[in-house]
């Protein structure tokens, strides 16, 4: 007879290990409590290993794709600025994991004592490029709302920019509040949770902006999709191309966003502000290609050769910056969708506790909580 016969009721896949603590004393984990650390510290990497990835690949077809002199407009160097942050943004979590404060004894015993500078300054860089990459995200779409509401009368047009202006600017202060207490926090080797609810409102005020963003420009060309096809104007152009990545840019980002609060996978969350990073460049790269196209397969007439010349004459002297409402259309800035409880837009404090979805960023605890928070990032 074995020794598990004498044991009918012991399951070695759950059975606990005895660890050490540097003075000598004993600590308790279970077989299920190394698998969750290994598990998740693998959906991470793999997680934004494919955000790196996306925004790189769409960074280089974005500077192949668009034309010289569009290169110089501040929407573009928007749309670039929001992609390299966010792959910057996206790095900085895979340092971590292979670092010195997600070793394997530093998550399950909270030990923070050889925890390197190096790795602590990563984590709280982590959470000023999730602040940064929101900040973009707010500049852009407000670009963008500006662009859509070009043509309507000054007293609307102002009185939408101050209202959803005014939005984003409470949305970036609450993002910057809680990213300044997390990295406190993070430098004492705390938790946030006596802050998750400011987190959890810092969520939803940026939700709230992005869609009022969303909703505005995507009724705007909505409504004037709606009267070109009643002046017999079908046509597919870049108007209905921006019209269809502006839902999208809603519509995806929200399916993320509520995924954040499944405490079975919380790294999803992570993906908000990628998505919306790369839909509004590509919907500008689209609209320009499709614009381009139809451009040359209409006959050249005299008046288009001479609209031609004048129209390169204002761009090399004003630097792209007077463009027709059509090309503002096609340049719609890159909105990065901090929603969420992400892991990186809030890297929260390492602590001797389980991971939680509700905390702000990383928790390195305990129980390897490496928790993913709902982020800045992370609606």
């Amino acid at each position: 007879m074995t020794d598990l016969d004498a044991f009918p009721e012991f399951d070695p896949w759950t059975q606990s290990v005895a660890l050490y603590y540097q003075d000598g004393s004993t600590f308790i984990i279970s077989i299920d409590q190394l698998d969750h650390y290994r598990l998740y510290g693998i959906r991470l990497a793999i997680n934004y290993g494919t955000q790196i990835g996306a925004s790189v690949l769409l960074l280089l077809v974005l500077l192949l794709l668009t034309r010289p002199e569009k290169r110089r407009s501040f929407i573009f160097i928007i749309n670039a600025l929001c992609l390299i942050s966010n792959a910057v943004r996206c790095i900085l979590p895979c340092c971590y994991l292979t670092g010195s404060m997600w070793h394997p004894y530093s998550q399950l015993s909270g030990d923070w004592s050889r925890v390197t500078t190096g790795d602590i300054a990563t984590t709280v860089a982590t959470n000023a490029m999730t602040l940064l990459v929101t900040t973009l995200i707010m500049i852009s779409l407000s670009i963008q709302v500006w662009v859509v509401c070009v043509t309507t009368m000054p007293l609307q047009r102002y009185v939408i920019m101050v209202i959803t202006t005014s939005m984003a600017c409470i949305a970036l202060g609450y993002k910057a509040t809680v990213v300044i207490y997390n990295i406190k926090h993070i430098l004492a080797f705390e938790t946030m949770d006596q802050h998750l609810r400011l987190v959890s409102i810092s969520y939803v005020v940026q939700a709230v902006s992005i869609w009022l963003f969303s909703c505005v420009f995507t009724y705007k060309l909505g409504y004037a999709i709606i009267q070109r096809r009643r002046l017999k104007m079908p046509q597919f152009g870049p108007m209905q191309i921006v019209f269809i990545m502006g839902c999208q840019t809603m519509l995806v980002p929200a399916i993320f966003s509520s995924l954040q609060f499944l405490e079975t996978v919380p790294e999803f969350g992570t993906q908000v502000l990628t998505i919306v990073c790369i839909f509004l460049p590509l919907s500008a790269i689209w609209a320009g290609v499709v614009n381009d196209a139809n451009a040359g397969s209409r006959p050249v007439s005299p008046g288009r050769l001479v609209h031609r010349e004048f129209y390169q004459s204002v761009v090399s002297t004003t630097a792209s910056g007077s463009s027709t409402v059509q090309d503002k259309s096609r340049g719609l800035s890159v909105s990065t969708y901090s929603k969420g409880k992400e892991i990186e837009s809030a890297m929260a404090t390492p602590s001797p506790r389980k991971s939680r979805v509700e905390d702000n960023g990383i928790h390195a605890g305990h129980e390897f909580g490496f928790s993913h928070d709902f982020a800045t990032d992370q609606v």
